[in-house]
């Protein structure tokens, strides 16, 4: 069990880190992810890692307990929604794009990629005639340097293809390689992944046409999704889209927004200046 001090020091510590703020009734979740760490380690108990946590200066331990402790749970094509708003919204931007001819994707919260590759699939399979001799950029980041291994890897299991991927798509945008299944080239070359801490500096994030930020926020107390929220407006284009997820709401959040209804769900649009 996690003892009400190791909770608080774990709290604190994934605060201050990542602005991830976790419940009091999330001791369980603290033990299970964090023992993995501990025989990863070869402590003796969880008493033991706390301990070196809070003496700080172990870079190594820091990062392990970071990335055990965030949620990666995603999926290809996750949730659907999204995905069809982009290819009903995207003629008209792309139109409105026709004399720069760039086109930049922000996922902001990547995980394993899936999310990223999503979405170079849908320009590939939808756009790809439009978007010839244009540059396009899909930004994919996650302050886990864990699952953007993985993501840059672009290899996945036989249970995570079957998640949301069309059939079609796995032998289209996949190949074969070793038991699993690898994303074809044509689809990685358009996706750059990135570790970013989103309450961090966001020092070279590029001005973005549309924003994935989906399942995060939730994560976060009101006053780091103000302030996240409100960044992401320095970044987004005047036209841009702003996508968060299902069970997210900017109500009591931001009134710098319009809420557009999309197919099956809304995106946000920043409000013009006053």
């Amino acid at each position: 069990m996690v003892s009400a001090a190791d909770f608080a020091c774990i709290r604190e510590f994934l605060r201050r880190r990542s602005g991830v703020v976790i419940d009091a009734s999330k001791g369980y979740l603290v033990e299970a992810r964090l023992l993995p760490v501990v025989r990863q380690h070869r402590y003796t108990g969880l008493e033991v890692l706390f301990g070196r946590l809070r003496q700080g200066g172990d870079l190594a331990l820091e990062r392990d307990v970071l990335n055990a402790m965030m949620t990666h749970e995603t999926s290809f094509f996750r949730d659907k929604s999204p995905f069809e708003t982009v290819k009903k919204i995207l003629p008209d931007l792309l139109q409105r794009r026709s004399v720069s001819r760039h086109l930049t994707i922000w996922s902001a919260a990547a995980s394993t990629g899936q999310e990223a590759y999503s979405l170079a699939m849908l320009l590939g399979e939808h756009f790809r005639g439009l978007l010839a001799g244009w540059r396009v950029r899909i930004l994919a980041t996650d302050i886990s340097d864990v699952v953007l291994e993985r993501a840059r890897a672009g290899s996945y299991s036989e249970l995570e293809v079957a998640r949301g991927l069309p059939a079609e798509y796995r032998q289209k945008y996949f190949v074969p390689l070793l038991g699993r299944w690898s994303i074809a080239q044509d689809c990685r070359k358009m996706v750059e992944f990135r570790q970013f801490n989103l309450t961090g500096s966001w020092q070279g994030i590029p001005a973005c046409d549309i924003v994935f930020l989906r399942n995060v926020l939730i994560y976060f107390d009101i006053p780091t999704r103000k302030a996240i929220v409100e960044r992401m407006r320095t970044v987004l284009r005047p036209d841009g889209c702003l996508f968060i997820g299902g069970a997210e709401t900017l109500l009591g959040v931001s009134d710098s927004y319009d809420r557009i209804e999309g197919v099956g769900c809304g995106y946000y649009r920043p409000k013009p200046p006053r």
